[in-house]
């Protein structure tokens, strides 16, 4: 936290601050909220505070502070500036509240109200008529076997669940269907090439990186045409399993969920 430089945005400064007093290289990804700190009965600060994104860096404090760390939510020290300690609480409410816990139009930066839209209740924005709808998010992976009946997994090299298995999967991308993202996804985590005989099921179920979103995927079950079988740049590894050698760490309910009904569906296992 610190003054801006002349000709500074606030958003420059807040990662100027970042890197000079952490060491970590971030960027501005959105306005959490301004506040108010009271310096002296003639003087407060207005205080734009950020969420931000780390691209780089390493940590370290800075000349200005005596030390830097990481802590759980849960088990925060004693925040100096009431500024920060706002934030902080409009940040746990945005992590872990219901859909409701967004204050800002992300278009105009108007306060939400609540009002009537087709019968449910939705947040809008009074200053430009923009509705937040809460709609799921597509995703699509594969039950991929091979010639043994075995099943295909990678293990997640990003979060959420850093190496835990996952089916391949990802989501859609802007413009394209669910199988042909079913299809690209499997070639770029482990470098096979499916087609999909079938759907086998649609899952839905709560972000894992946003609570305040939903995830809708739909997975397919998939034979292999070609390819070789290589684990891509954004997995750590790519196996085949037998159904009573699956690994313990599955990434989530919904693979272990989708795992079950391919094998309900599958005498043979």
């Amino acid at each position: 936290m610190g003054f801006l430089h002349f000709g500074e945005t606030a958003e420059q400064a807040a990662a100027r601050e970042v890197e000079e007093e952490t060491g970590l290289r971030v960027e501005a990804t959105a306005l959490l909220g301004s506040y108010s700190d009271v310096v002296h009965a003639r003087r407060s600060h207005l205080v734009l505070i950020f969420r931000g994104r780390i691209i780089g860096g390493v940590l370290r404090a800075g000349d200005d502070a005596e030390a830097v760390d990481w802590f759980s939510e849960n088990n925060l020290p004693p925040i100096a500036f009431a500024s920060a300690q706002s934030a902080v609480e409009t940040w746990r409410a945005q992590r872990h509240g219901p859909p409701t816990a967004y204050y800002f139009c992300p278009r105009c930066r108007g306060k939400l109200e609540i009002r009537q839209i087709v019968g449910r209740n939705q947040q809008t924005c009074p200053t430009c008529d923009w509705i937040y709808w809460i709609n799921p998010i597509p995703v699509a992976e594969t039950i991929v076997t091979n010639n043994a009946g075995k099943v295909l997994l990678v293990k997640r090299k990003f979060p959420p669940r850093v190496g835990d298995w996952a089916l391949p999967g990802g989501f859609l991308d802007w413009g394209e269907n669910a199988e042909t993202a079913a299809i690209r996804e499997v070639r770029e985590e482990t470098g096979l090439e499916v087609r999909l005989p079938r759907l086998l099921c649609t899952l839905g179920l709560p972000s894992l990186l946003n609570p305040e979103q939903c995830i809708m995927k739909s997975i397919f079950i998939g034979e292999i045409t070609g390819g070789n079988l290589q684990a891509g740049d954004d997995a750590l590894d790519a196996q085949f399993f037998a159904w009573e050698n699956l690994p313990e760490n599955l990434a989530t309910e919904s693979t272990r969920e989708a795992l079950q009904r391919w094998k309900q569906q599958s005498p043979s296992l």
